[in-house]
């Protein structure tokens, strides 16, 4: 699904197998308000539909773009942190829920790639951030200051493939994350498109646009970007669908972005055998998912994990460079857990997941699975004409 190579270092933080759709503190708000002090917030948040925009009016061409390579890249703090014990985060407390995945930021980006149907992609330093969040604001600060370029541990190898760059980030200290600088500065945006979304507290967009567009290559085109205050990120997505709506991103345009790739796909049908039941899974046209069918048949013994999901362990590890890092999983999912290595096929709804990988989808027999909670041994095997 995924073209950009992701390098996981130590950080495999992302998307923990309890968090793509379904995986964030006044100067204590979070990772997308300003980092700057409560009393120096000069500005209100926007009142427009949550959108800050800028005098940039230009749009997309959806017929043009139906068949371009769109990359939806975004910094958040959650993805460049860890926390040692999230059970004892409070999600509900403005000083700390942004320390948990999804971001922010992430939860835009998924918004931003159901409707447009492009590639999500993760920026993470080598040096994660401290989950406190007075530490992290002085760090923020201390790279601002320095005009520092943090190192990255997530790239991207094809970005020549790429005509439009969603570029989604925090307004930290009324401007962008350092990492921000290390992402444009590592690859050639000239002729591309950029468009700029941002989660921020009461400073708004700040300075967050005239310094990415200074960093940019004079060729490049930035549309109309979009603000969100943090309070009403969870509520953000009609707001975010009518400002992909304006830049030409409509549902059909998504539609048939996404047909196109399906059309594309040579899916692979397997079964799950258990006491003599069928369950019919459909394969995913992926480097992972097509590992999978390879290794077949199996002989394998799941367990219940959590009342949510079955999961196993392979013999073998399934390659991952470039699958998506997270997903949101629905019932009947098969996916594989990569910071685990373990496959699960999920018979109760979940939440976003990053590190989560969509290997295919049980179109049959979902019921069995559903009253099993004992372990069982089941055969995976490739399904015969």
């Amino acid at each position: 699904m995924k073209k950009p190579t992701i390098i996981f270092l130590s950080i495999c933080f992302l998307f923990t197998l309890t968090s793509c759709a379904g995986q964030e503190n006044t100067v204590q708000q979070s990772e997308s308000e300003s980092f700057i002090s409560a009393e120096n917030e000069a500005e209100e948040p926007s009142s427009d539909n949550n959108i800050d925009s800028i005098a940039i009016d230009a749009t997309v061409d959806t017929e043009e773009d139906s068949s371009s390579h769109i990359l939806i890249a975004y910094f958040t703090w959650a993805d460049n942190t860890v926390v040692d014990d999230p059970e004892s985060v409070d999600t509900d407390a403005t000083t700390s829920a942004s320390v948990l995945v999804p971001g922010n930021a992430a939860k835009l980006a998924c918004w931003i790639q159901e409707r447009t149907g492009g590639e999500l992609f993760s920026i993470v330093v080598t040096e994660p951030y401290s989950s406190d969040y007075d530490e992290c604001l002085e760090r923020a600060a201390e790279e601002k200051a320095e005009n520092a370029r943090p190192e990255l541990a997530t790239h991207i190898e094809n970005m020549e493939d790429y005509d439009i760059v969603f570029l989604g980030f925090p307004n930290w200290w009324y401007t962008v994350p350092m990492a921000i600088h290390s992402f444009i500065e590592e690859y050639d945006f000239s002729g591309k498109t950029v468009i700029p979304f941002v989660t921020h507290g009461t400073g708004g967009l700040a300075a967050t646009i005239q310094d990415i567009t200074a960093a940019l290559p004079d060729s490049t085109e930035i549309l109309e970007p979009i603000g969100i205050y943090r309070p009403e990120v969870d509520e953000a997505q009609s707001a975010v669908n009518a400002w992909l709506d304006e830049l030409g991103f409509s549902d059909k345009t998504a539609e048939t972005a996404n047909t196109e790739e399906a059309s594309e796909n040579t899916d692979k049908s397997i079964l799950l055998i258990v006491d003599g039941q069928e369950i019919a899974i459909t394969l995913y046209d992926t480097p992972a998912a097509n590992a999978l069918y390879d290794m077949l048949p199996l002989e394998l013994t799941f367990e219940d994990f959590n009342h949510i999901e079955n999961i196993i362990y392979l013999p073998e590890e399934l390659p991952t460079e470039g699958e998506p890092d997270g997903c949101d999983p629905d019932i009947g999912d098969f996916c594989l857990y990569e910071p685990w290595g373990n496959l699960s096929i999920f018979y109760q709804d979940f939440r976003e997941s990053n590190g989560l990988i969509p290997l295919g989808h049980i179109e049959s027999g979902i019921e069995i699975l559903s009253g099993m909670t004992d372990d069982f041994t089941a055969i995976l095997e490739k399904q015969t004409e």
